[in-house]
């Protein structure tokens, strides 16, 4: 039944093509999908707007529902533990989150960090703090480091493992950059905020 037209009562729309699935299959599954078709306010539509995802991590999630497989790989894991939590799926975010963990290194740890608090998955969330206290030289020096939001820059300055100094100009230097500044001391400063600066360890 798993990707087959045949019988299939609904359709799934996303950004390339549609997905084809059965109602009934998905409701016994996941208990939005029931209440997306067979609720109070159920969809009385056979076509479902899923724009907020690829067409492959859709079809991974349609997988494991139908068969309790999935195919995860570095490429499509984060949009599949997306449609894990919005669907309420709890073991496919478990294939998730230990497939992250088990491929997690200073590369990507940037990279996962923020989902992980996102999502609230606490040990994937220690998975990572341990990956940067133990490899933090080498983290910061990830392109997604650059990338982080303020409030887990925060966060990495106040671990007592780290000497970030470098890194943390760099991000600024960064900010300043999107923010059409020049990358002065002053405006460095602002950017990144007392917390931050007093919390830097030279």
């Amino acid at each position: 039944m798993f990707n087959n037209e045949l019988l299939s009562d609904v359709k799934f729309i996303v950004r390339d093509p549609e997905g084809g699935a059965h109602k009934f299959v998905l409701a016994i599954s996941s208990p939005v999908f029931y209440a997306m078709f067979f609720g109070e306010l159920a969809e009385t539509t056979n076509s479902i707007n899923s724009s907020d995802c690829e067409y492959p991590s859709l079809l991974e999630l349609f997988r494991f529902i139908y068969s309790d497989e999935v195919n995860l790989d570095a490429d499509n894991v984060m949009q599949v533990l997306y449609l894990a939590k919005k669907y309420m799926l709890p073991s496919l975010v478990d294939q998730c989150t230990d497939f992250l963990g088990k491929n997690l290194d200073a590369s990507n740890v940037f990279h996962v960090l923020p989902e992980a608090q996102t999502y609230e998955e606490k040990n994937l969330v220690d998975k990572c703090w341990k990956v940067i206290d133990e490899h933090g030289d080498e983290a910061v020096k990830s392109d997604a480091f650059a990338t982080i939001e303020k409030s887990l820059l925060e966060e990495v300055v106040e671990r007592e493992s780290l000497n970030l100094f470098k890194a943390v100009d760099c991000w600024a230097r960064r900010e300043c950059e999107k923010k059409n500044l020049i990358a002065e001391g002053s405006v460095k400063r602002e950017i990144l905020g007392e917390r931050i600066v007093k919390a830097i360890r030279f």
